[in-house]
């Protein structure tokens, strides 16, 4: 993704920060490809007046390697899926299978309807696609109904799209539960400063 590109994604995420605090978003816009990257969901509200009891992602296709943060406040539950192929991880191990929901519940207290927001943490191998854009769909379960963030561009989108702030801007003022995404953008350094010490195959 270019300056300009960027530059203009930018924009049309500031133009968009009143309608995307309705929504359930990521902190960030922007991850490195190939990094092992935290993430964080922001739920910034309940189902009208409802507070909420449960909180759920859906991890997309090709982001392995996830693990959530620890917390005291919530019982946190990770649904597996088996992977189409063997994907290398740690110490030579071989991933067979990833992460493919995490649900978060049975909190000391439920979330407010509103006036407050809670952070949903965990980490992810980001995959090595720059200009890749994953979408990431949750849902809010509360004490009464719910809302899902599931909603999809109608079209596939990429860095390389023509015209693409003003198609996400559109996509996120489009439905009122649009999915959270994060566009995946070339790193300009290794992600730990000794990787260039490691061996050359």
């Amino acid at each position: 993704m270019n300056k300009q590109t960027k530059l203009l994604v930018g924009v049309a995420a500031a133009l968009a920060c009143t309608v995307a605090s309705t929504h359930n978003t990521l902190t960030s816009y922007y991850v490195p490809a190939g990094y092992m990257q935290d993430l964080e969901i922001r739920v910034t509200h309940g189902c009208k007046d409802s507070p909420v009891k449960e909180f759920r992602v859906k991890i997309p296709d090709g982001v392995v390697r996830v693990q959530t943060q620890y917390t005291r406040d919530w019982t946190v539950e990770k649904r597996m899926r088996k992977l189409p192929k063997p994907v290398p991880g740690d110490g030579g191990n071989m991933i067979t299978e990833t992460v493919d929901e995490i649900i978060w519940k049975n909190p000391k207290s439920p979330m407010p309807a509103a006036g407050v927001y809670e952070g949903f943490h965990f980490r992810a191998a980001i995959p090595d696609t720059p200009g890749q854009i994953l979408f990431f769909r949750s849902i809010n379960v509360c004490a009464s109904g719910e809302e899902r963030y599931v909603d999809l561009p109608t079209e596939p989108l990429d860095a390389s799209t023509p015209n693409l702030p003003e198609k996400l801007l559109k996509f996120m003022m489009a439905t009122p539960t649009p999915s959270a995404f994060v566009i995946i953008e070339k790193p300009t350094r290794p992600q730990y400063p000794f990787a260039s010490m490691a061996p050359k195959k």
